[in-house]
């Protein structure tokens, strides 16, 4: 059997009920908000790309010093070869004929040394480079970094916060529907869970709380005339009207 009467002092204690339930609503709206924040989604997507950009000026830098090890072991090889000749050179070793091959090939080796040399100089310079961007690469992602941790941390502080008055309001509602009787409540979150949130609002003058809107004159004239114990309802949203004026006159 659906209730219809409650005592005037229930019906305002409903208000008070609607007031904890509108302040949890805020709370877990609250804390959706905060698990899905735009702006750390947006940190952690910058923080994601600036990660892959250190990763790739990394290998780069790698890749550089790479290239440079390589042409100082060529020049090492040549200027080697052009040492060893030339010490045979200046020692007089061999025939004339060995000796003018010699020359010849040192002057091979002196231009290939040269010509490795200036590739080594091309390589150290695109090193240098590579380090340099490397190391702005790596400062764009520490500061990434950073600004996603400092902006999870204080939405981990406020949800921290937001959870905790979830949890008392949550105590004080538990309390406050204890008072109340239990096939009331059940109407009211009935109400609550049809009408969006709410489930009982003050009735003002001519106008509902819970829809916001004036209630028709013929309207009225059937919630002034019902018994200050009647439960009465909005006519446009069906959450129950709380009579404030009578229900205090009554008490």
């Amino acid at each position: 059997m659906t209730i219809t009467t409650a005592t005037p002092a229930d019906q305002l204690r409903l208000l008070d009920l609607q007031q904890l339930d509108t302040a949890l609503d805020r709370a877990r709206h609250r804390m959706q908000q905060l698990r899905q924040d735009p702006g750390y989604a947006g940190l952690q997507r910058a923080l994601a790309e600036r990660q892959a950009a250190a990763e790739q000026s990394a290998a780069a830098w790698e890749q550089a010093r790479e290239t440079v090890r390589q042409a100082e072991s060529r020049v090492a090889e040549v200027r080697g070869r052009r040492d060893r000749n030339q010490k045979r050179l200046d020692a007089g070793q061999g025939s004339a004929k060995d000796l003018e091959s010699m020359m010849h090939e040192l002057a091979t080796l002196t231009a290939l040394q040269d010509e490795h040399e200036g590739t080594e100089l091309e390589a150290m310079e695109a090193a240098e480079q590579s380090e340099a961007a490397d190391a702005v690469a790596q400062q764009d992602l520490a500061a990434a970094r950073s600004a996603a941790q400092e902006r999870g941390a204080a939405l981990k502080e406020e949800a921290a916060a937001v959870a905790a008055e979830g949890n008392d309001l949550t105590g004080q509602r538990k309390a406050m529907a204890a008072t109340l009787p239990a096939d009331l409540v059940a109407r009211y979150d009935k109400l609550r869970e049809r009408n969006g949130g709410i489930g009982a609002a003050r009735l003002i003058g001519n106008t509902s709380e819970a829809s916001g809107m004036p209630i028709s004159p013929a309207d009225l004239a059937q919630i002034e005339q019902a018994d200050a114990q009647t439960l009465v309802f909005c006519p446009d949203s069906g959450a129950i009207l709380v009579r404030v004026q009578n229900t205090e006159k009554e008490q």
